[in-house]
C-alpha cells in the first residue's frame, strides 16, 4: 500500500493541494502527529483545537507554522476564513472547525466523551476520522464506524499505536490464509500497579518534574498505561477490529520473552495456556520475581503467534529465521517497537487518498473494558475512569456487560457511586448514576450495545 499512496501524496504536493488536516487534542501525541505531518509532502496541519492555547500553538509550531502565519480563532467563520486564506487557525474546541475546508478530522484529545462527539461531528460534515484517543473507540467505536459508513466516509484508528500494529501483523498473516494463534502487545505491569495514583505515575516511569513538563505529559493517561488498563483497552480495540476474543477476563499476561510466546500462547493439550485459540492477549516484559525483566522482552513492541494447517508452509516459516515454538506448530511475528504519532500520518493518507481505514471496529462490539473499583468505592464517590484513582479497567467478552451487569469503562468517567463497591471487584451498573447526557451512552444505546 505504500507505493500507490506515495504516489498520491506527491501527486497531490505537485498540484499544490494538500489533504488538509485538523487536530483536536494537542498534547504530547498530538504534537508527535503535527510535527511529522511537517516532514511529508501532501499532507497540511490547517487547524488545532485545543483549549489549552499555549498547547495548540506549540503543535502549529512543530507542524511547521510560523507565528504570523496562524490565527487564533473563536468563531466557525473566522477559522474558515484563516484555512481559506492560506494560514492555519487555533480554536478553543472543535467546534469552531465545522465550516473549515478540512478532509481529515484528527481526534487526540484522550477523554471518551470529548472524541465520540467530536468524531460523530467529523462525520457529519463529511469529513474522514482518524481516532487517536481508543478509549472512545472502545466504548462506541461500532457506532462511529457505522456511521462512517453511512456518511460514504472513513473512520479509523491511528497507525502507530500498538493496536493498529498488531492490525498489520494480523492483516499480513490473514491475507496469507494464516491461522491466529493469539495477537497482542508487550505490557509491563510490576505486582502493584494496578492500584496506583495518577499523582505518583509520572515519577514510577521514569520521568523527572522538567522531562514531565517539557514533553507535557498528561499524568492520568500515563497512570493507565502503569496501571494496566491501557493494554486492556488496546487489546478491546484489537478484539472489536479482529473478532478475537480473549481468553479469560482481563487476558492471562504472562511474564515472557520473545522466544516463550509460541509455546504460551498455544493450546492446553499442546502445554500452552489456552483454553481456545484465536485470542488476544498480553506479553508481560516484567518477570515472575515482579522485580527484574524477562530476556528478549517486548516491553513496547506487538507481536502475533501464528500457524497453518500446512506443513510445507509451516516449513518454510521455520527455514527463515522466526521464532517457532518447540512442537515445531507455530511461528511468531514481532515488531519490537511502535511509534505514536510518527506513524498517524500514513492513517491521515490512507483516509484521504485511497479510502481506507489503517483498522475500524466491526459492526458489533467482540470485547468490552470493563470498570473494576481500584479501592473501595463509597455512595457519593464520583468516578474519574481510565488511569484515574478509583477505576480500572479489564476486558472481557462484549456479553459480559448485559450478562453480568458489568458498567463498561467509557461509562465510567463522571458517573456517581450510590452503593458501595468492594476494591477489585467489578462495577455494577446499579452500583452507579448514569450521566443523563452522557454522548457516549447515547451512541452505545443508538448501536444497540
Amino acid at each position: 500500500m505504500m507505493r500507490p499512496l506515495l504516489e498520491r501524496l506527491e501527486s497531490r504536493a505537485a498540484a499544490g493541494r494538500p489533504v488538509t488536516v485538523a487536530l483536536a487534542g494537542a498534547g504530547r501525541f498530538g504534537t508527535s502527529i503535527a510535527a511529522q505531518i511537517a516532514q511529508m509532502d501532501g499532507l497540511r496541519l490547517a487547524a488545532v483545537a485545543d483549549p489549552n492555547a499555549d498547547n495548540g500553538a506549540e503543535a502549529l509550531r512543530a507542524a511547521g507554522w510560523a507565528d504570523d502565519q496562524w490565527v487564533r480563532c473563536d468563531s466557525t467563520d473566522a477559522v474558515q476564513s484563516a484555512v481559506e486564506t492560506g494560514n492555519a487557525a487555533l480554536a478553543p474546541d472543535a467546534d469552531a472547525l465545522a465550516s473549515a475546508p478540512i478532509e481529515v478530522f484528527v481526534d487526540a484529545t484522550g477523554i471518551p466523551e470529548v472524541a465520540a462527539r467530536n468524531a460523530w461531528e467529523a462525520l457529519g460534515q463529511g469529513r474522514h476520522v482518524v481516532m487517536v484517543t481508543v478509549e472512545a473507540d472502545v466504548s462506541c467505536g461500532w457506532a462511529l464506524a457505522r456511521e462512517a459508513r453511512r456518511q460514504g466516509v472513513v473512520y479509523s484508528l491511528a497507525a502507530g499505536d500498538q493496536p493498529i500494529g498488531i492490525m498489520e501483523l494480523f492483516d499480513w498473516a490473514a491475507t496469507l490464509g494464516l491461522e491466529p494463534v493469539a495477537v497482542g502487545r508487550g505490557t509491563r505491569l510490576y505486582p502493584h500497579d494496578r492500584h496506583g495514583d495518577a499523582d505518583q505515575a509520572l515519577e514510577r516511569l521514569g520521568y523527572d518534574a522538567e522531562t514531565a513538563s517539557r514533553l507535557r505529559l498528561n499524568a492520568q493517561m500515563y497512570n493507565s498505561f502503569r496501571d494496566g488498563t491501557k493494554s486492556q483497552i488496546e487489546m478491546c480495540a484489537v478484539s472489536n477490529m479482529t473478532g478475537l476474543r480473549p481468553d479469560c477476563r482481563g487476558m492471562h499476561e504472562p511474564s515472557a520473552g520473545l522466544n516463550e510466546l509460541p509455546n504460551l500462547f498455544a493450546p492446553r493439550d499442546a502445554g500452552g495456556l489456552l483454553r481456545q485459540t484465536g485470542v488476544v492477549d498480553l506479553a508481560n516484559a516484567v518477570a515472575s520475581d515482579g522485580k527484574s525483566d524477562m530476556p528478549e522482552h517486548i516491553a513496547t513492541g506487538v507481536w502475533a503467534v501464528v500457524t497453518c494447517g500446512d506443513e510445507r508452509v509451516r516449513e518454510d516459516l521455520r527455514l527463515h529465521g522466526t521464532r517457532v515454538s518447540r512442537d515445531e506448530e507455530r511461528v511468531l511475528l514481532f515488531r519490537e517497537y511502535h511509534l505514536c504519532g510518527v506513524e498517524t500520518p500514513l492513517s491521515i493518507a490512507q483516509a484521504a487518498l485511497l479510502g481506507a481505514s489503517s483498522g475500524a471496529p466491526r459492526a458489533t462490539p467482540t470485547s468490552e473494558v470493563l470498570a473494576y473499583a481500584k479501592r473501595g468505592l463509597r455512595p457519593g464517590d464520583t468516578l474519574d475512569g481510565s488511569g484515574g484513582r478509583l477505576v480500572y479497567g479489564l476486558i472481557d467478552r462484549a456479553e459480559a456487560v448485559s450478562a453480568d451487569g458489568v458498567l463498561p469503562l467509557g461509562l465510567a468517567y463522571g458517573a456517581v457511586v450510590r452503593e458501595a463497591v468492594a476494591a477489585d471487584q467489578p462495577i455494577p451498573m446499579r452500583a452507579v448514576s448514569a450521566i443523563g447526557d452522557s454522548f457516549v451512552a447515547r451512541l452505545r444505546d443508538q448501536a444497540g450495545a
